[in-house]
């Protein structure tokens, strides 16, 4: 474990020491922390709230076992004697009635209404009278009900009596558990919007001058030739742009995209070779299961076009499949290429420069927004009393809203559209006319087109302050480029990369993104039920200029990095068994005299649900 807990320290971009590392492991033995992730999170959790952000020392790990650890212990010893009490209560709960099934007790007052006074005079058929203390008003937060019309049986509701998610993860809501920025501004801030004023959005992800729509979607007819045409067009640009970073231009306008004269190269230094990378089984890449796929315009012998990459004398290297790369090495002989070095960057046109006059508050949540085992959405009903409280700019939610592969999504008795409808209309109203409102689709909806690049879903109430936006998009906001995707790239990225002393993993797989030029690089996809559209994806998710701020939401930690000066952030789920987590960031405009600079402008943390 010791080793686990460095890489996660190190991941945080912090370096204890040898025996601060032996304490921390100590520690988690002993308060049986089994998961070097969640003490790391722990330790940032106390250090963010008590410490200003300190690295660990042997002096203030004594705090920290003392205020975090010893207080965790004493807690679950507590829980654990009061399920033990209660756990012949729980279950006795349900009884033999078939009505219990459906959440319909024998005591429900409801049927008390019907039942008990058409018993005491059976002639008399009338509405039973309202009760002024219902205990149904308690699914109600700040006015919006998102509960939905379902027959969900008592065994897919939560028993609060066995204890809820929120109820087993270290920390409270409201914790600070990680930040970046100048401290001045992250000290300053109120978190508050200064004024009410509605941003204008414009779309730049766009094809013949429109954004993906339902009106425009077109999938299920690219043809297999269609495909590799746009693989083949895929090589040849992002490989000159390698080559030309590389060896400069002359050689990228020149360049043989096989190695034809192979003599003459390695009398020359060695060979270069573009091309894709691709793994034997499709499958997650390893050190012999990768070959490279080039393209040789002197011959139609498609077997011809392989070569399988030998890493045994490489210092380091980032693969994935799809990846185009260009690889320096020599051949032995046969079609095995021996890699010496593999270059994967790119230049890159960077962000267009800061224009804000005013200082612009952001919140990013992303789904789910509810309970794997339940519809109540009450993580929901927190971030939107969040917003109530705080009033930002702009609210930024990425999907699955309605996730199809929840459990009880199938016991839902309206339909999906309706659903999402009630669930939209709850938001605004919650959030109100002067915050913006962006709403990113995710193919993982039951409500939408299952496709890649997804089109929005269509609402029947429209918004003024509302945005239905594609997965990806790239917006502007008054002067703000902001990149947003619903799909888990990065977990896909670094679950099917192979990578030998590449560096920390978040920056490599967000520079897979900046130098790919793509949303989404892989292929074939890593998900083997996403049903990637590669005429789709070649119009309406590509990367030609970084944003400011890019939104990459999924499974992996939270995280804010600065890549490229690009602010790239993972907000974490809002719905997650270790503790849900949102991000929160704000723009401010540069000081008289001295040019824009991400860190002195930007402050951004991710915050506990």
């Amino acid at each position: 474990m010791d080793v686990e807990l460095k890489q996660q320290f190190d991941e945080m971009g912090v370096e204890p020491a040898e025996a601060v590392l032996d304490r921390c492991m100590e520690l988690a033995i002993s308060y049986n922390v089994h998961d070097a992730t969640e003490f790391v999170e722990q330790w940032m959790a106390f250090s963010l709230s008590h410490l200003h952000g300190e690295d660990p020392a042997l002096d203030n790990l004594g705090d920290f076992e003392r205020k975090v650890l010893q207080l965790r212990k004493d807690k679950m010893g507590s829980k654990a004697s009061a399920q033990k009490a209660t756990s012949y209560a729980a279950s006795s709960v349900l009884e033999a009635s078939s009505l219990a099934t459906y959440g319909v007790m024998e005591d429900d007052p409801m049927i008390d209404d019907y039942v008990s006074e058409s018993v005491a005079d059976s002639s008399a058929m009338h509405t039973p009278k309202a009760k002024k203390n219902s205990g149904r008003t308690s699914n109600l937060k700040g006015g919006v009900l998102f509960s939905p019309a379902s027959y969900t049986p008592q065994s897919a509701k939560r028993n609060t009596a066995v204890g809820t998610p929120s109820s087993l993860v270290a920390g409270k809501p409201g914790d600070i558990v990680d930040s970046f920025g100048h401290p001045k501004l992250l000290a300053g801030s109120s978190w508050q919007s200064q004024m009410e004023h509605q941003l204008p959005v414009t779309q730049k992800l766009l094809h013949k001058d429109a954004p993906l729509t339902l009106a425009n979607l077109g999938y299920m007819n690219d043809l297999l030739a269609e495909r590799c045409d746009d693989l083949h067009d895929r090589v040849e640009d992002t490989g000159r742009a390698l080559v030309d970073k590389k060896l400069g231009a002359a050689a990228a306008a020149e360049c043989s995209w096989y190695p034809h004269d192979k003599q003459a190269l390695q009398a020359a230094g060695g060979l270069h070779a573009v091309g894709m990378v691709h793994s034997e089984d499709d499958g997650p890449l390893d050190a012999h299961s990768a070959f490279l796929a080039v393209i040789d315009d002197s011959t139609d012998e498609v077997e011809d076009n392989f070569l399988s990459l030998n890493f045994s004398r490489i210092r380091s290297a980032s693969i994935f499949p799809g990846q185009v790369v260009l690889a320096k090495g020599f051949i032995p002989k046969g079609k095995s290429f021996v890699v010496e070095e593999i270059y994967t960057e790119r230049k890159l046109t960077p962000p267009t420069p800061l224009k804000v006059d005013r200082e612009l508050q952001f919140v990013v949540a992303a789904g789910p927004f509810t309970d794997s085992t339940d519809l109540f959405y009450e993580p929901l009903h927190d971030l939107l009393k969040y917003i109530k409280e705080h009033r930002p700019d702009v609210l930024v939610l990425t999907g699955p809203f309605l996730d199809a592969d929840h459990k009880i999504v199938g016991e839902l008795a309206e339909t999906f559209d309706s659903f999402f409808e009630k669930m939209i209309g709850g938001i605004m109203e919650a959030v109100g006319i002067h915050t913006t409102v962006l709403v990113v689709s995710s193919q993982k909806d039951a409500m939408v087109h299952s496709v890649y690049p997804t089109p929005p879903p269509t609402l029947r109430k429209t918004y003024p302050n509302l945005h239905m936006l594609p997965d990806p998009s790239l917006v502007d906001l008054d002067g703000i480029t902001l990149g947003v995707t619903s799909t888990d790239v990065v977990d896909h990225l670094l679950s099917y990369e192979f990578a030998a002393n590449a560096g920390e993993r978040m920056h490599r797989a967000i520079n897979h993104l900046f130098h790919q030029g793509s949303f989404y690089p892989l292929y074939p996809p890593a998900d083997e039920d996403m049903a990637y559209d590669s005429q789709l994806a070649l119009k309406y998710a590509q990367i030609k200029q970084l944003p400011n701020v890019l939104i990459l939401p999924g499974d992996q930690r939270h995280f804010i990095r600065l890549v490229s000066d690009c602010l790239v952030i993972n907000p974490g789920r809002l719905s997650d068994k270790k503790g849900g987590t949102f991000a929160r960031f704000l723009v401010a405009p540069s000081a008289p005299g001295k040019a824009a600079n991400m860190f002195n402008s930007v402050a951004c943390q991710v915050q506990r649900i």
